[in-house]
């Protein structure tokens, strides 16, 4: 029996597997379903980076003598003094992915193209049943724990989501955006395509960035005309000043896990800006390539409004599968309607745990929001009235409790404190010092 088996492999769940190769008295498996390490596939753009500095790879901020720290990844790639002259905290996306392969490479524990079909408890004992569909065969693996590192997946609208159905290459979610984006489909003979970028966050802005840069052709002239809403208030940055930013700490986890579940609620849907906006620099870079396009007074091809919710779509399947969208300005309280070729929106993603746990699901407690129970060591809590909450073995979740811990659930930074906490519990000692990543704020009164 494996001490832990290991769900999904997304940065989360390989940081917990990178920690875990220091301890040899703890045996484990993560399975991933797709054939290989891949984070964020379709959103690995030109000029993008992640939002937080380097520090926050997979162990440093828990174990900077680790061999699988990004500085020493840039060491054996002979990249370390390039990197140095390059005086940047950011890490393009497209390396991070490559570092992750890097460290993935090196740990016996993965099993990739491997999906976790179900998972149950073990009749008359503690620990759970694992079955792995392993290269289209079924195996049955037992542990004492598990842990889930599926991540949040991306969602639509329901009137979005019928139409990605119907038309994958005429509407998608940002993060499908590279591999299903091409505008050889949506292209007219006798008239300029019309693509609309949905949402104010982050992706929308690199998609809107990307587009932009593909707009005209060798001689200037425009190959897509190319709009960009959101029902925000506004394109306005995230919040990323040094006293914002602790809220991804331990500190504001303990704060936040001890607020009531209404609290906290209420405390999760006003905070967007830690989480949601737009990084100052990308909309710096927008704005200047908007700017000069625009010399001599030159046509943009580009229409940018805010307070502008999508209330409808519905696909116009004769002549050329163009998208009948209905929206509403809140403001003016004007609702209005546009036709365009393809409908690319970034509207977020949603925490949700694996089907292979809905066996599991009638026995897990959850809150009066219908949110799983996390407690404050990230496991989740087993209703007390079932025999099987006597079962020791344990479930733990990684991005998954942003209900119950705070925004920072998907910090990556936060996301090797949160691994460092799981590794002591397996070996039942402070292997990892948790109590070292302190900040200067206190979030409450004692």
């Amino acid at each position: 029996m494996l001490d832990i088996i290991g769900i999904g492999l997304g940065p989360f769940n390989l940081s917990l597997a990178a920690l875990l190769a220091n301890q040899p008295n703890v045996s484990s498996k993560f399975f991933e379903q797709k054939c290989g390490f891949n984070w964020h596939k379709g959103m690995i753009l030109p000029h993008t980076t992640l939002q937080v500095p380097f520090l926050a790879d997979l162990v440093t901020l828990i174990d900077p003598t680790s061999t699988y720290t990004f500085l020493n990844y840039l060491h054996t790639q002979q990249r370390l003094l390039k990197f140095y002259f390059l005086e940047d905290y950011a890490i393009y996306r497209k390396e991070y992915n490559h570092y992750c392969q890097w460290v993935a490479g090196q740990l016996d524990n993965l099993v990739f193209d491997a999906p976790v079909v179900h998972v149950a408890f073990i009749k008359d004992s503690d620990g759970f049943e694992v079955t792995v569909c392993e290269h289209g065969k079924n195996q049955i693996y037992t542990a004492k724990n598990i842990v889930i590192g599926t991540g949040s997946q991306p969602t639509l609208p329901p009137f979005l989501q019928q139409l990605a159905k119907q038309a994958p290459h005429r509407c998608m979610h940002t993060a499908d955006y590279s591999d299903s984006f091409d505008l050889s489909i949506i292209r007219h003979a006798d008239k300029l395509a019309k693509v609309l970028i949905i949402g104010s966050g982050q992706s929308s802005a690199e998609v809107y960035r990307a587009l932009f840069e593909q707009q005209l052709d060798e001689n200037n002239a425009a190959k897509f005309q190319l709009d960009w809403m959101t029902r925000s208030a506004g394109f306005f940055p995230m919040e990323y000043s040094p006293l914002g930013i602790e809220h991804f700490s331990p500190a504001y986890t303990d704060y936040f896990h001890n607020l009531k579940p209404a609290t906290k609620a209420k405390v999760v849907s006003k905070q967007d800006l830690l989480h949601k906006g737009i990084s100052f620099a990308t909309i710096t870079d927008i704005y200047h390539k908007l700017y000069e396009r625009s010399i001599a007074n030159q046509e943009t091809h580009s229409v940018i409004l805010s307070n502008c919710e999508l209330l409808d779509a519905r696909l116009n399947n004769a002549p050329n599968d163009t998208i009948n969208l209905t929206l509403k300005q809140h403001e003016q309280d004007k609702t209005f309607t546009a036709e365009y070729d393809c409908v690319i929106a970034g509207t977020g993603y949603r925490d949700g745990l694996p089907p292979c746990l809905n066996t599991l699901l009638p026995t897990i407690e959850h809150d009066e929001f219908g949110h799983p129970h996390v407690n404050r060591d990230y496991t989740l809590s087993y209703r007390s009235n079932l025999d099987n909450s006597k079962n020791s073995g344990k479930i733990f979740v990684q991005n998954q409790e942003t209900h119950s811990h705070g925004v920072g659930a998907g910090d990556l930074g936060l996301g090797v404190y949160r691994a460092g906490c799981i590794v002591n519990q397996l070996v039942g000692k402070q292997v990892y010092d948790i109590e070292s990543l302190k900040v200067f704020q206190n979030f409450g009164v004692e």
